[in-house]
């Protein structure tokens, strides 16, 4: 007779503690110990429980207290082999990425993608394009590439397949930054770029990635992190991902963080296009203003809302 925290490790799980509520809990595995690819659960009682490790069990195994059930003994030999092998197709996208990045040409003549945006070619000195048209995007971790998110003409978004992606980043680098943006997509970053002269752009592709970028930052001078507003999500489920996304990676950098609100969509670029078009809505029915002024303007908005959500790092509060 096994019991149930023996029966875990027996089948390869890294449970950190067993909790008896009838529920399934992720936990580490000896095939995957930096992620949770495993899952137990143990019925309140204690009469019956579960246990599956994804890369190995096609189905959970069962576990009864008094019954003489022992799982099939771990292979740890084939697990060094599966790693090896997770590792050398890594290497080979990664290798793959550089390689197709390297062949790439620098961006110097604006791209279609941008031109939807209604974006310029400020901050696009390290983006690059193919053959096909396609928009080139290089992913750093620690400093290295590992992948790259290639977006098409028409807005596409693809990452290299195989590719490490998690904690990736790109920064749209300003020597003279005393200012550090976080925050999701590409074009996002640019528009923060333009409307803030102060600050230096980390594009971390998407919500779920932004603590992992967050956790590898240097600190240098003030931060914010520039969230999603997606209330049409939180309408729906009651959660918005993009502002709890930002909360998250604020608390591990201690600052704060701004919220585009008053405005159809999503982001930093959608604020800024949506009150640039009413500016000029409104100076077209009076006096004339020109469109670099009402755009100064603008942007001295989206100036100030970072700022002070870099200014609540002091406050030690969020906005």
């Amino acid at each position: 007779m096994i019991d149930f925290p023996n029966f875990c490790r027996a089948a390869g799980l890294i449970p950190r503690d067993i909790t008896p509520d009838g529920r399934w809990h992720r936990c580490p595995t000896e095939s995957h110990p930096k992620s949770r690819n495993g899952a137990y659960k143990l019925m309140v009682d204690g009469d019956l429980g579960f246990v599956q490790d994804w890369a190995i069990h096609p189905e959970p195994l069962i576990w009864k207290p008094n019954a003489s059930n022992q799982p099939t003994p771990i292979d740890r030999a084939a697990i060094q082999r599966r790693r090896a092998e997770e590792r050398r197709q890594i290497a080979a996208a990664m290798r793959s990425a550089r390689d197709y990045f390297d062949a790439c040409k620098p961006l110097r003549e604006g791209h279609p993608y941008l031109a939807h945006k209604l974006l310029d070619m400020a901050g696009c000195f390290g983006l690059r394009t193919d053959d096909a048209g396609w928009l080139v995007v290089p992913m750093h971790i620690n400093g290295a590439l590992t992948s790259v998110q290639r977006i098409s003409p028409d807005g596409e978004k693809l990452f290299w397949s195989g590719a490490p992606t998690r904690g990736a980043s790109y920064t749209i680098e300003r020597r003279s930054a005393s200012l550090t943006v976080i925050c999701e997509g590409l074009a996002t970053g640019l528009a923060i770029f333009s409307a803030v002269p102060t600050a230096r752009v980390v594009v971390g592709f998407n919500a779920g990635n932004l603590v992992r970028v967050a956790e590898a930052l240097p600190r240098r001078g003030m931060v914010v992190v520039a969230a999603d507003n997606d209330l049409a999500t939180e309408r729906k489920t009651g959660i918005n991902p993009g502002v709890k996304a930002a909360q998250e990676a604020a608390a591990v950098l201690g600052c704060g963080i701004a919220v585009p609100i008053g405005i159809a969509g999503t982001d930093w670029l959608d604020y800024r296009n949506e009150k640039i078009a009413e500016r000029q809505q409104v100076y077209r029915r009076g006096r004339g203003v020109s469109e670099s002024s009402i755009k100064k303007a603008v942007d001295a908005e989206i100036s100030a809302a970072m700022l002070r959500g870099a200014e609540l790092l002091r406050e030690g509060d969020h906005a």
